[in-house]
């Protein structure tokens, strides 16, 4: 389980997190990621590679990441490479963790240096569900 202010990973037995002291809350269903709580996230957990990200996550912050990008573009191109370095990192990372929820190993985005297919292989992976409990943490939507 993730902590639904900062991102840490709390074991199950815990009451408050231990990063930021928000309280768990475990009653209720799990709820899928806002766009600002993905974005948070995100950089929050910036070069954690470890654990597991969920579907809306990744694309929430995919499209934070276009929308700026685009900005950057049309506003000032000779920069836009500036934001392309700062999001290097956190966009590595988040496509681990969300390979991992898949059940996949970091080592699969790999595929990506295949022209096309590999494209197609690994975006498909982005697009499943959570796989159940597994080496990377217990399943974010339970």
């Amino acid at each position: 389980m993730y902590c639904t202010q900062c991102g840490s990973y709390l074991p199950d037995n815990v009451r408050f997190c231990t990063e930021c002291g928000a309280a768990v809350k475990r009653s209720e269903p799990a709820k899928s990621v806002g766009f600002g709580q993905a974005v948070k996230l995100a950089f929050t957990r910036y070069a954690d590679f470890k654990g597991r990200s969920r579907r809306s996550e990744y694309w929430w912050f995919t499209l934070f990441n276009i929308i700026v990008s685009s900005v950057l573009t049309i506003a000032m191109a000779e920069y836009a490479w500036i934001w392309s370095l700062v999001v290097l990192i956190p966009g590595l990372a988040i496509c681990v963790r969300r390979l991992h929820d898949v059940g996949k190993s970091g080592w699969f985005y790999l595929w990506m240096l295949l022209p096309l297919a590999g494209y197609i292989i690994v975006l498909i992976q982005f697009c499943k569900d959570s796989a159940p409990d597994n080496r990377w943490g217990p399943n974010p939507k339970a």
